[in-house]
């Protein structure tokens, strides 16, 4: 089976990293700035889960996988964000 790359994992590990802190800080504290960090980083990670939908060197189910899981975490960012803009549209 073939694999991404491993520049497309290595990115994906780091937002998910980067997103897992952010989530624990966000969980603690009840600041705009924790959950703005969480919404950016929910961004970074949906980014990171396009590199690899966009990888040919997968299969076709991997690839819409991780299209479905970019547009759940685009989902999250925006509602991290209306938290803390509540006012905003988000369009």
């Amino acid at each position: 089976m073939a694999r991404p790359s491993r520049e497309a994992v290595a990115r994906w590990n780091l937002a998910y990293a980067d997103q897992t802190e952010a989530l624990f800080a966000a969980s603690t504290e009840d600041r705009a700035a924790a959950r703005l960090r969480l919404a950016d980083s929910y961004a970074a990670v949906a980014w990171a889960w396009r590199i690899l939908a966009a990888d040919l060197a997968v299969p076709l189910w991997a690839r819409h996988a991780c299209a479905i899981a970019a547009e759940e975490f685009d989902r999250r960012a925006r509602i991290e964000h209306a938290r803390v803009n509540p006012d905003e549209d988000g369009t």
